[in-house]
């Protein structure tokens, strides 16, 4: 009866919702073992300042812990060589620019990299704080029962099984409004939780101290020296509470709750970034958090997530069988190619759940791991990459309804065009504001690097898509004119000065189309498959259509919103530049070309489709205005094709890679070749905790941490996190300035309900659809707005002609 009593007090704890056939709901991941490898089996909880990833093992529960601010490098302060400025750009572009117009592309590419790109000292790397170990003293190794899950529902992580006639229960959540991570350790007989609490410290200068129930760290960041204070409070419930050298230990507790808050001193505040101390804002947060119980801030925590979480549902008709299962034999058998729609729902929910746990107002954007950090250096230094993957984690905020997580992201780049303004200035001589590849949390803005990866000067174009995207969801006048306007307005300020004339047009240079050049061979050039960097591959070449499309994008929103705030000869003279860049062409296979050059290659596999932003996030070509232009697209697309190829690998595939086509091809209206990108994503692609992963031709450092045959294979957040907002656009798209309901309905989700999602213009839709064909759909108007234009899968409509689409204010 005992045991009875703690199973259904855990099912309530952590909100398993079962069908009436037994069927787990799509809300939930669960394992029946713990967790080995923290990049494919670790479960993850956040609260946007910082990550804990949980293992939940017997003998031993692990902690990953990171902070979205332990960072090396530093500001520029003044010192703008070390950050990327190199003293001989402003000089040498003319030349640089000349060499590109008239095809010299290796002589424009050797100025880049030598006169050109600066340095990266400053630049740094996102790191992480290390290991929380708590070591269970239990003799008794054998378990049953076990169960490991993540309730994305309520955004809670649980830990239960037996030992004996003793069941054991652990409960873990990752708190934003109280800034903690809180965990509870109970068994259903007294006396039996008992554990040393230590930590593996990833820093060299740290030093632990132990006064009663309180456990602290106190240290620097390797490279920068930057404090940083970890604090854990535990209350107990009976036992001993002791010390042994830097050990906490807890012997014969009936409960212990541990609470657990974590700084550094960073602010992003231009220039020095620097802040409060550390200890003083860990000591602040605990001081609030222990004057509550547990279940006093495990409520807080489920309302102020659920505020966001539940604003949008999704249900498909799905595969019974598979919904019974555990998440990774439901991943295995999606693996051997048996559909399960649900596992798609459960992706759904889970990229909301990331977002939500590593992107909140008042904190750092989501970097490449969002909020999440095993190593010492993480991949590709947790940048915040900006040639698609910042971007990709953000594209499903407006169309699921969390615009409040795209805050951080819009203060970031605010914070960014600080710099970008002294870089247009010191690197291109004129004045707006620019950005390139890379970003960090010091303001970074210039070119760093090295070709084919560096020399990307469309960073703060693409970055104020999202801006302008922004007022597109939320109609927030006093957004678009105290913030978003004069970004766009001095990112547009800057092309207008740095286009240059090419065959009777205008074009960008020095630009490289994202990360993939041509090799010069005895029939010409040809697209590059492997990224060598020989004195054969060319990269600055003439008439990059990436940057005509962004250009075009950038100088089409500001003049929207330039007219929106009463400049129309700032628009006006937008527009007006914006008929002069260099036309879009299609090339001689029927594809959409990547440059001026009809170059492109059938057997090019590259991961980048930059050439492709005017299908997505752009909206220059569309079926319904461009439908030759769509089709050469489609060409492109076909030619790069879907996936991964082992024989290109360093060129192709990718999680972030596939993300795109699928985005691609739901923009085309084709939801069965994005499902089956999905699919493959999720798979091939896919860990079985859920998340994706992005290859790469080396490993880092901890090989402890990853499956054998996976220690190329690292997570990366971006396109884990697009997978609503793609899912949403299936159904509902509306950036082409009309609400399209089912656009690109894939044959797989054939039968379902769809609830809150929001389209440009402040619309919030609720559908449900049988057969393919729409059974109902609820538009909610903001206030004092109509329904201007509805389209209905590839139908113009009326409203007044459906009676099951009901418009409401």
């Amino acid at each position: 009866m005992k045991k009875l009593f703690l199973i259904c007090v855990l099912c309530v704890a952590i909100n398993l919702v079962y069908a009436e056939d037994g069927r787990a709901d799509n809300h939930v991941l669960w394992f029946t073992y713990p967790a080995k490898y923290w990049n494919s089996q670790a479960l993850h909880l956040g609260n946007s300042y910082f990550g804990a990833s949980f293992f939940g093992g017997i003998e031993e529960e692990v902690f990953a812990l990171s902070e979205k601010s332990m960072w090396r490098g530093g500001p520029a302060k003044g010192n703008w060589e070390k950050a990327g400025v190199n003293p001989k750009a402003k000089e040498s572009l003319p030349l640089i620019r000349k060499k590109t117009v008239e095809g010299n592309s290796q002589i424009a590419d050797s100025l880049v990299t030598h006169d050109f790109l600066g340095s990266a000292e400053l630049f740094g790397n996102f790191t992480s704080i290390g290991d929380l170990r708590i070591k269970f003293l239990n003799e008794d190794t054998i378990y049953t029962n076990y169960k490991r899950v993540l309730d994305l529902q309520n955004s809670a992580g649980v830990v239960h099984y037996d030992k004996g006639n003793t069941s054991f229960e652990r409960e873990y959540f990752c708190s934003y409004p109280d800034r903690v991570l809180a965990m509870k350790f109970s068994a259903d007989s007294p006396g039996n939780i008992s554990f040393n609490l230590s930590m593996d410290i990833m820093q060299d200068s740290s030093g632990v101290e132990i006064s009663g129930n309180r456990y602290q760290i106190s240290g620097y960041i390797n490279g920068n020296k930057r404090p940083f204070h970890l604090l854990i409070d535990m209350r107990n419930e009976g036992g001993v509470v002791g010390r042994e050298n830097d050990t906490l230990t807890v012997r014969g507790a009936n409960t212990v709750e541990l609470y657990m808050t974590v700084a550094t001193n960073y602010e992003m505040k231009y220039p020095d970034y620097t802040g409060e101390n550390p200890k003083d804002i860990v000591n602040r947060v605990m001081q609030k958090v222990l004057v509550q119980e547990f279940d006093q801030l495990k409520k807080r925590h489920i309302s102020d997530y659920q505020s966001l979480y539940n604003r949008v549902s999704l249900k498909l008709e799905g595969n019974k069988e598979a919904e019974k299962l555990p998440t990774n034999k439901r991943f295995q058998k999606l693996k051997s190619g048996t559909p399960d729609p649900g596992y798609k729902v459960l992706a759904f929910n889970l990229g909301r759940y990331m977002i939500i746990s590593s992107s909140r107002p008042g904190t750092l954007p989501a970097n490449l791991q969002g909020v999440w950090n095993a190593f010492d250096v993480a991949p590709w230094a947790g940048n915040y990459q900006s040639n698609v993957n910042l971007q990709e984690i953000y594209w499903s905020c407006g169309p699921t309804n969390l615009l409040e997580c795209q805050q951080p992201y819009i203060d970031w780049i605010e914070d960014l065009a600080i710099s970008g303004r002294e870089v247009a200035k010191r690197v291109y001589g004129t004045n707006g504001w620019v950005s390139h590849t890379t970003g960090n949390i010091w303001g970074h803005a210039a070119p760093i690097g090295n070709h084919p990866w560096a020399m990307y000067p469309v960073g703060a174009a693409w970055h104020c898509q999202h801006i302008w995207d922004h007022y597109s969801f939320t109609q927030d006048v006093d957004y678009l004119q105290e913030q978003a306007y004069p970004l766009l307005k001095d990112a547009s300020i800057f092309w207008l000065e740095n286009l240059i004339p090419f065959e009777g047009y205008l074009i960008a240079a020095p630009t490289v189309s994202a990360e993939h050049g041509a090799l010069l061979t005895k029939g010409g050039l040809n697209p590059s498959f492997h990224d060598l960097r020989s004195e054969d591959y060319h990269y600055c070449l003439p008439g990059v259509y990436q940057d005509i499309e962004m250009i075009w994008d950038l100088f089409t929103n500001t003049s929207q919103a330039a007219n929106l705030l009463g400049e129309s000869g700032f628009a006006d003279s937008l527009l007006r530049v914006r008929e002069k860049l260099l036309p879009l062409k299609t090339g001689k296979h029927g594809q959409l070309q990547e440059w001026y050059a009809d170059i492109d290659s059938p057997d090019c596999h590259h991961r980048h489709i930059a050439h492709l932003y005017a299908v997505c996030p752009g909206t220059q070509i569309h079926p319904t205005i461009t439908p030759d232009l769509s089709d050469a697209a489609k060409k492109s697309l076909d030619m790069r094709g879907d996936g991964r190829y082992l024989q290109q690998e360093l060129a192709s595939g990718g999680n972030w890679a596939r993300a795109h086509r699928m985005w691609c091809w739901t923009r085309l209206l084709d939801g069965n070749r994005a499902n089956k990108i999905l699919t493959e994503l999720l798979t091939e692609q896919g860990f079985e905790n859920g998340l994706t992963f992005q290859h790469a031709n080396y490993h880092w450092e901890r090989r402890d941490l990853f499956m054998e045959g996976e220690l190329y294979c690292h997570f990366q957040l971006d396109a884990s996190a697009s997978i609503p907002g793609c899912i949403a656009e299936m159904l509902v798209q509306s950036h082409m300035g009309e609400i399209h309901l089912l656009p690109a309905l894939p044959e797989e989700f054939k039968t379902g309900e769809i609830k809150g999602l929001k389209a440009r213009g402040g619309y919030i839709i609720d559908m449900a659809w049988e057969d393919m064909q729409l059974l109902s759909a609820t538009i909610k108007c903001p206030p004092k707005k109509d329904i201007t234009t509805l389209m209905l899968k590839n139908d113009l409509i009326n409203i007044k002609d459906y009676e099951n689409i009901k418009v409401t204010d």
